[in-house]
């Protein structure tokens, strides 16, 4: 058996397609993601019963149902109440939905390790909520919100795949299409999965940089543990 590179080579425009598609689809449901999960969380802190009460359901019910079925949900209900997209929409909607409420839960993770005498201290200089968040909170939060929504994030990259169970001509689908005319199951599937890696790996080398631009205590630390000497072992061995 032979790796057949002219069936890349071929019907790379298909590919390249779906790739892009798959890039602009996960780019726009991240970034509604990343909206919607902080509003969730400030909704998910907040004192006002009512505002917890649908943030909390919220997050319950979209952590808990297969995002399969999510999908599926999204493509044939929005139809039947009167609302009609591109399938390309319904994916992106149907994603930033998902990873909303996961996102949700980053956040105020990341929010609540900060110390509270942070805010506390904010107030009493006369801030207010909205300007404490902003100005004292968030710009410390990033250290620890960053590792985790990367992981999300990359997450959410992977379960775009499962759009093409609803016609969305992203990479996957694209491959299938290629498969089922070249009959190259094996080159099509090393080169999606490939393409998958690269754009993870790539996503997350960015995001170690941010962390650590955001973070540069951390560079000066690393430093020091380089430049400070390994102890020494004095134990005498015995032969």
């Amino acid at each position: 058996m032979t790796f057949d590179f002219n069936a890349l080579i071929d019907n790379w425009p298909i590919l390249a397609k779906g790739y892009w598609l798959t890039i602009v689809v996960c780019s726009l449901a991240l970034v509604l993601a990343l909206v919607g999960g902080t509003l969730l969380a400030l909704g998910r802190l907040s004192r006002l019963k009512f505002l917890n009460y649908i943030s909390i359901s919220y997050i319950e019910l979209f952590r808990n149902i297969p995002f399969l079925i999510q999908i599926f949900l999204w493509y044939y209900v929005l139809p039947f109440v009167g609302f009609r997209f591109p399938a390309a929409v319904v994916g992106a909607i149907g994603l930033s939905a998902y990873g909303s409420a996961y996102y949700a839960e980053i956040i105020r993770g990341a929010i609540q390790s900060v110390p509270k005498g942070q805010l506390e201290s904010a107030r009493v200089t006369g801030m207010s909520y909205t300007q404490a968040m902003r100005h004292i909170i968030f710009p410390q939060m990033l250290g620890y919100l960053i590792p985790p929504a990367t992981n999300q994030s990359t997450s959410l990259i992977k379960e775009s795949s499962l759009l093409s169970t609803i016609t969305v001509m992203e990479l996957t689908m694209s491959a299938q299409t290629v498969q089922a005319a070249t009959y190259d199951y094996v080159e099509v599937l090393v080169a999606i999965a490939l393409l998958y890696w690269m754009t993870n790996e790539t996503l997350s080398r960015a995001a170690r940089k941010l962390e650590n631009i955001l973070q540069p205590y951390k560079q000066r630390q690393r430093k020091a543990d380089g430049q400070r000497p390994r102890p020494i072992n004095t134990q005498s061995t015995t032969s």
